[in-house]
Parts: structure tokens; C-alpha cells; sequence
């Protein structure tokens, strides 16, 4: 889990908005669409738990039924959801505020022969072989963040990360 909001992390220098709790829980029915009163708020931040639903995530990232959801803290300035967190089949959805010059400033971080272009999703995606089940999207001023771990294949988990993305970018 901390290697999702390591990756969503590309504030391109400036400093974050503090997080402002306003509740804690989980549910294991469709997420809130935006601004919901659970987890926390950043100002101009979309909510990812209300991308899409948690039972899309659920069936688009093969997690078991019943899997619980629902907002975590993020360090990077940003916003995260968590889908059945502390297991060993599990999604993290986090958005974070970044410019585009801040996007490529974090992508350089990434030694290049790792990274692999995603066409098709938002203005810009890529992935690293350094962290399988990771994608990263820019769109409209936010880095979409999508990890998914898998505990017997990391190629599943790189599938579902495209497939989350695509169903989520549209949102964003």
C-alpha cells in the first residue's frame, strides 16, 4: 500500500493541502460519488472512491465478494481508496493535484528502460516494470493512480491496474 501513495506523489514541488478528516469507516457497497463524508477531503481533489463503483473494482480487479472499501490517508497531497486493504488480493485508487511538468518530473525518477507508454488512457500513461500492477494517468491537471496487488501473478495485476484505469479515467 505504500507504494501507491509513493507513485501518486508527483506534486511537482509545491506543497500539498493539508488533509482535513471528516470521517472513518468502510462499506462494501458503491462507493459515494464525490465529496463523500467518509475518509478525507482536499480541496479541488475528486473523491477516487466515487470513480467508479466498489463493486466494478471488485469485479474488474478479481477481489473476493464482500471486500471492504473506503477512503485512506494519503501523503502525497492527494486522495486514496483503498478496496479489501491488508489482504493479499487488493486496489488502491488514489488522485492526486500535479501539473504536467510535475507528472514528467516523477516519471523521470523512473529508470526509462522500466517504463512501458500506455496509449489510450487520459493525456499521457505509463507503467514500470519496477512496480508490476501500477499505472499511472495523467488527465486534467491529476495523476490517477491505480495499484493492484495480486498474491500468485503480477501480470494479472498489471491487467486489471489498465483495466480500472480505463473504467475510472473517464470520471476523472
Amino acid at each position: 500500500m505504500a507504494l501507491s501513495v509513493m507513485l501518486s506523489g508527483c506534486g511537482g514541488g509545491s506543497t500539498p493541502p493539508p488533509l482535513s478528516p471528516v470521517a472513518s469507516g468502510s462499506s462494501s457497497g458503491a462507493a459515494a460519488p464525490t465529496g463523500s463524508a467518509q475518509g478525507f477531503v482536499v480541496p479541488g481533489v475528486p473523491d477516487p472512491c466515487g470513480l467508479i463503483s466498489a463493486d466494478q473494482v471488485a469485479n474488474i480487479g478479481h477481489l473476493p465478494d464482500g471486500s471492504k472499501s473506503g477512503a485512506i490517508a494519503s501523503t502525497s497531497g492527494g486522495r486514496s481508496c483503498a478496496y479489501n486493504s491488508g489482504h493479499p488480493d487488493m486496489v488502491t485508487i488514489s488522485l492526486t493535484a500535479v501539473t504536467k511538468g510535475g507528472f514528467d518530473a516523477f516519471r523521470a525518477t523512473i529508470p526509462a528502460g522500466t517504463i512501458t507508454d500506455v496509449p489510450g488512457l487520459g493525456d499521457e500513461a505509463y507503467r514500470s516494470s519496477q512496480t508490476p500492477g501500477v499505472i499511472d494517468v495523467f488527465k486534467n491537471g491529476f495523476d490517477l493512480n491505480i495499484a493492484v496487488i495480486h498474491a500468485d501473478s503480477y501480470a494479472s495485476a498489471s491487467d486489471d491496474a489498465k483495466a480500472l484505469a480505463q473504467a475510472a479515467v473517464g470520471k476523472v
